[in-house]
């Protein structure tokens, strides 16, 4: 009999709890849109709630557990819009956090392969600059004829003009515009990345 009495007594209390988060539940706004409050932020909570705006820890869908200040929209489609805006900030910050994550390792394993930070030549802006100019140079004697590339490379290694020419079958003469046009192509081409 007492058994039963506290079952009764127990199960009249959760009804009366259960109807209590009912009423209270900020879930029950008409179109509702939730801002997202930094974990252990307690003054944002301490502001939102002291103005009798709503905060819950909920987990929305596809998301983990957070605290959300609730408001409602004047309409759906800005319910929507609101909640689509502010889901879309939460990703960027997740993603932002990850890509700073990501840096620091990878600068700590510069520093343990022996990058200096004082040291000029080993400064990763200018080696990240100096990629790109790489990058662009090789896009651009890719865009060269054979006998254009064949002339950078007789320029490159210094060869002599007389065996070039005897190679490519062509006078002298003829070589030395047909370096010059290169040059100049490769110059216009690369104008942008001195």
């Amino acid at each position: 009999m007492a058994v039963a009495k506290a079952e009764r007594g127990q199960s009249m209390k959760n009804k009366a709890n259960s109807s209590k988060a009912v009423t209270t539940s900020p879930l029950n706004y008409s179109h509702p849109y939730f801002v997202p409050i930094e974990d252990g932020d307690e003054v944002t909570i301490k502001h939102y709630k002291s103005h009798d705006v709503p905060v819950a820890h909920i987990a929305l869908p596809g998301r983990m557990k957070h605290y959300y200040a609730i408001f409602n929209a004047d309409s759906q489609e800005e319910a929507d819009l609101m909640n689509k805006t502010y889901n879309n900030w939460s990703k960027k910050d997740e993603r932002d956090k990850k890509a700073q994550s990501e840096f620091e390792t990878s600068y700590d394993a510069m520093l343990e392969d022996g990058y200096d930070a004082k040291d000029d030549t080993s400064n990763p802006e200018e080696i990240a600059a100096y990629k790109v100019v790489i990058d662009a140079l090789n896009k651009a004697l890719d865009e060269l004829t054979e006998e254009k590339l064949r002339v950078c490379q007789m320029v490159a290694n210094n060869e002599s003009q007389r065996s070039v020419a005897e190679e490519l079958g062509i006078p002298r003469r003829t070589l030395r515009d047909r370096k010059d046009s290169a040059i100049s192509e490769i110059s216009r081409k690369m104008k942008h990345y001195k």
